[in-house]
C-alpha cells in the first residue's frame, strides 16, 4: 500500500509533535512539581530565617540593654535609688529600641520602678516606693507626645506584688548571673497582670563594694512577637508560631498570628489562669484552640531535647487537609528554649501544578492541530525573532547594555528567551557597578571565566578619604550619615569614571581607584590628577548645599602615585576581587595620609608629577620616607591646571621651591627666610611653617654630614 508524501509527512509530523508534546508535557510537569517543592521548602526556610532573625534581634537588644544599664549602675553612673533619673534613662532607651516593652529595676527593700511601652506605642512610668510602716505606695504616669507627664494613678498602700516575690527576681538572685526567664505575665499598669512576655533578668551591683543592688530586667512582650508573626508572609494560609519548652517539660505556645488578631472574638488567647496565683502563663500547646498546631506537635513527639538548629520537615493531615511544615530550635546558647514552627497547606503549593498540567494538555493538543497550518508562518516569524535576539546577544558580547524593549512573540520560549536576554543585560548593568566595566568587557570578549591570578602593570593609584570622618559620623544619625555618604560617593566616583578610572573599592569613607588596568592607558597620571581636581571642585559646590542644609561641609584628602603593581583577581576560587596590590598602592595610601601632616588636599609623588608637569601646576612639599620605604620620595602638592592657577599662587610656589632647594643644600638661614616670606603671604600655610621650624632647628643643631634631606614621619 502506497501513501502520498503529504499524508506521510503529515503522519510523521503528527507523530513527532504528539510524542514531543507528551514528553515535554511530562517533563514540564515533573520539573514544575520539583521546582514547586523546592519553592515550598525555600518559602519555609526563608520564613523561618526571618522569624529567627527577628527573635535573635529582640534577644540581642534585651541582653545588650540590660548589660549596659547594669554596667552603668556598677560603675556608679546611675544611682539605683534615684528613680527619676533611672526612669528617664529607661524611657530614652525604650524610644531608641522599639523591640523592648519593659525596662525595670527591683530592689531588696521592695522599691521598684519601670518604664513600659503599651500595644499602641504609648510610654508610661510606674514607681513602687516602700514606706516606713512597711507598706508601698504606687505612683504611675503616662508620657504624652509633647513630653509632659499625665498622672494615671496614685495608690497609697498598694497591693502590687513586691519585686522580690516575683519569679524573675528570685531566679536571677538565686543564679547570680544574667538569665532568660520562661514566659510569664508581666505586672503591667497599676496592680494588674496583663501582658505575657519574657525577661532578661540581671543581678545588679553597685559601688563602692560591689554589693547586690537588686534585679534589672529588659523585657519584650509576646503580643509584639505575635504581631510580627502575623505579618510574616507564608503563602495565603500558612503561618509561623513559637513554642516554648518549659523547665517541667511542658510545651507552651508563646506566639501565634491569631494572638494579634484585631477582632477580640477571633483572637487566640495566649494565657490561662495559673494555679500558683502568681498571674497567668502562656497556654499549654495541647490545649490551644488550633488543631493544626496540636497535630503538628503530635507529629514532633514528646522528646524535644535534641531538636537541631537546621529546619526539619514534617507532613501531616488534619481535618481532611494535608499540611507541610518545618521546625527548628532557636539554637541560642544561654537563650530561651524555643522552637520555631512553620505550617503551610500542601494544596496551596501543588494546586497550581495540577491546574498547569491540564492547561498544558489542552494547549498541546490545540498546538498539534494548528501546527501544520501555521508552520510556514511561524517558521518565518521565529527566524525573524531569533535573528533579533541573536543581534542582541552580539551587542552583549560587545558589552553594549542599553535597555531595549524585549522582542515580542506569541511563542513562549522565544518571549522568555528575549526577556532573559534583557534580564541578562540588567544583571550585567548591576554587575558593572561592582566590577570595573573594562574588566567585564574583556571577560565577555574573551569568552573565558575569571580566574585567580594577576599581572604586573604600570598604573596610577588614587586614594582619598574624608577629613575628620570619625567625629562627623558620631554627630549624625545613621540615616543622615548614610545619605550624606551616598551623595559624596556618587559625585566622587562619577568624576573618577568620567576620567577613565577604575573604582576599586570603598573602605569606610575612603575611595581606592586606579588607572591603567584592566585596559592600559598612556595618560593615567594626568587622568588621575584631573579626577582629583574635579572632585575637589565638586566638593566646593557640595559644601555650599550641605551648609545650607545644616550638614557637615565634607573635605577630602587625596594621594596619587604612579608605579608598577600586581593587578588581577585575588581571593578564593568562589569569590574574586579585582584589585591592585604592591608597594605602589601602599605609597599612594601613605601620600593620602601625609595630607594630615602638611594640611594639604592633594599630594602626588614625584613619579606622577614628572608626567603631568607640562599641563598641571604643582609645588614641591618635602622629601619624605613613607612607611615601608627607606629611600626618600619627593612629594608635591597638586594645585590645578597650569592655565587656571593664579599668578600670585605660582609666585608663592616658586618661593617655596627655591627655599626648599636651599634647605636640601643645608643653607638653613636662606631657606628659613624663603619659607618665612611664604608665610607672610599665606599665614596658614602649614607646609611652610613645618619647613621654617625645621630650618631653625637645623640652624641651631645641624644634622650629621651624611644627612640626605629625607623626612621620616613619626610612626
Amino acid at each position: 500500500m502506497n501513501f502520498s508524501f503529504r499524508a506521510t509527512l503529515l503522519t510523521l509530523m503528527l507523530a513527532v509533535l504528539l510524542t514531543a508534546v507528551a514528553l515535554l508535557g511530562t517533563a514540564a510537569y515533573l520539573y514544575a512539581k520539583f521546582a514547586v517543592q523546592d519553592l515550598g521548602a525555600q518559602v519555609l526556610d526563608q520564613a523561618a530565617a526571618r522569624v529567627e532573625q527577628h527573635v535573635e534581634h529582640a534577644l540581642d537588644v534585651a541582653e545588650n540593654e540590660a548589660a549596659t544599664v547594669a554596667a552603668l549602675i556598677a560603675d556608679g553612673w546611675l544611682d539605683p535609688d534615684d528613680q527619676e533619673r533611672v526612669s528617664a534613662y529607661f524611657l530614652e532607651a525604650l524610644k531608641a529600641r522599639p523591640s523592648l516593652s519593659y525596662l525595670s529595676f527591683g530592689m531588696p527593700s521592695g522599691k521598684y520602678y519601670h518604664a513600659f511601652r503599651d500595644r499602641d506605642g504609648g510610654l508610661s512610668v510606674l514607681w513602687l516606693t516602700p514606706q516606713p510602716d512597711g507598706t508601698r505606695d504606687l505612683y504611675e504616669f503616662n508620657i504624652l507626645p509633647d513630653g509632659t507627664e499625665e498622672q494615671v494613678r496614685d495608690i497609697p498602700q498598694s497591693t502590687r506584688t513586691p519585686p522580690y516575690d516575683r519569679p524573675y527576681y528570685r531566679a536571677a538572685d538565686e543564679a547570680g548571673v544574667p538569665i532568660w526567664t520562661e514566659s510569664y505575665v508581666f505586672l503591667g499598669s497599676g496592680e494588674s497582670l496583663d501582658v505575657p512576655g519574657v525577661s532578661r533578668a540581671v543581678p545588679a551591683t553597685q559601688p563602692p563594694g560591689g554589693d547586690f543592688a537588686g534585679v534589672l530586667t529588659a523585657d519584650f512582650d509576646l503580643f509584639a512577637l505575635s504581631r510580627f508573626l502575623r505579618d510574616v508572609t507564608l503563602g495565603s494560609e500558612g503561618f509561623p508560631f513559637l513554642v516554648e519548652i518549659a523547665s517541667d517539660g511542658s510545651r507552651r505556645i508563646i506566639a501565634h498570628p491569631a494572638a494579634a488578631a484585631p477582632d477580640p472574638d477571633g483572637r487566640l488567647d495566649l494565657t490561662e489562669p495559673s494555679p500558683d496565683g502568681e498571674g497567668r502563663v502562656t497556654i499549654r500547646a495541647d490545649e490551644i484552640k488550633d488543631p493544626r498546631v496540636v497535630k503538628f506537635l503530635e507529629v514532633l513527639g514528646l522528646d524535644l531535647s535534641a531538636i537541631p538548629a537546621e529546619l526539619q520537615r514534617v507532613r501531616f493531615e488534619t481535618d481532611g487537609r494535608t499540611y507541610i511544615g518545618g521546625f527548628r530550635h532557636l539554637g541560642r546558647e544561654g537563650g530561651p528554649n524555643w522552637i520555631i514552627g512553620m505550617l503551610l497547606p500542601e494544596d496551596e503549593v501543588f494546586g497550581d501544578v495540577d491546574r498547569m498540567a491540564q492547561l498544558m494538555l489542552y494547549f498541546g493538543l490545540g498546538g498539534v492541530l494548528m501546527a501544520i497550518a501555521l508552520s510556514v508562518l511561524l517558521s518565518r516569524r521565529i527566524a525573524g525573532n531569533l535573528s533579533k535576539i541573536a543581534a542582541e546577544t552580539r551587542e552583549i558580547g560587545q558589552f553594549e547594555l542599553e535597555p531595549k524593549a524585549p522582542v515580542q512573540s506569541r511563542i513562549r520560549e522565544i518571549s522568555t528567551l528575549a526577556a532573559a536576554v534583557e534580564e541578562m543585560k540588567t544583571g550585567l548593568r548591576s554587575f558593572q557597578k561592582y566590577v570595573p566595566a573594562d574588566l567585564v568587557r574583556l571577560l565577555l570578549e574573551s569568552g573565558e571565566e575569571a580566574k585567580l591570578g594577576g599581572a604586573r602593570k604600570e598604573i596610577t593609584i588614587y586614594f582619598s578619604d574624608i577629613v575628620g570622618f570619625t567625629s562627623i559620623s558620631e554627630s549624625l544619625t545613621p540615616e543622615v550619615l548614610a545619605d550624606l555618604l551616598s551623595q559624596y560617593f556618587e559625585q566622587m566616583t562619577g568624576e573618577i569614571l568620567r576620567n577613565g578610572g577604575t573604582v576599586d573599592k570603598f573602605m569606610g569613607d575612603a575611595i581606592m581607584a586606579f588607572w591603567g588596568a584592566p585596559q592600559p592607558s598612556d595618560d593615567c597620571p594626568l587622568a588621575a590628577c584631573r579626577a582629583a581636581l574635579a572632585n575637589r571642585a565638586k566638593l566646593d559646590e557640595l559644601r555650599a548645599d550641605w551648609t545650607r542644609a545644616g550638614l557637615p561641609a565634607l573635605r577630602a584628602r587625596t594621594g596619587i602615585h604612579t608605579g608598577v603593581a600586581t593587578v588581577g583577581n585575588f581571593g578564593s576560587p568562589d569569590r574574586l576581587d579585582y584589585t591592585a596590590i604592591g608597594d605602589t598602592v601602599n605609597v599612594a595610601s601613605r601620600l593620602e595620609g601625609l595630607n594630615r601632616v602638611y594640611n594639604t588636599e592633594i599630594l602626588i609623588s614625584g613619579v606622577t608629577r614628572a608626567v603631568v608637569e607640562d599641563q598641571l601646576f604643582t609645588r614641591v612639599i618635602d622629601k619624605v620616607a613613607v612607611k615601608g620605604r627607606k629611600e626618600g620620595l619627593l612629594v608635591y602638592e597638586l594645585l590645578g591646571e597650569t592655565a587656571h592657577v593664579p599668578e600670585a599662587e605660582r609666585e608663592r610656589a616658586s618661593l617655596y621651591t627655591e627655599a626648599f632647594e636651599r634647605y636640601l643644600n643645608r643653607q638653613w638661614t636662606a631657606a628659613r627666610d624663603g619659607f618665612a616670606t611664604v608665610l607672610e603671604q599665606v599665614p596658614g600655610d602649614a607646609a611652610a611653617r613645618i619647613m621654617l621650624d625645621r630650618c631653625e632647628a637645623y640652624a641651631a643643631s645641624p644634622p650629621p654630614p651624611d644627612w640626605d634631606g629625607i623626612f621620616h614621619p613619626p610612626k
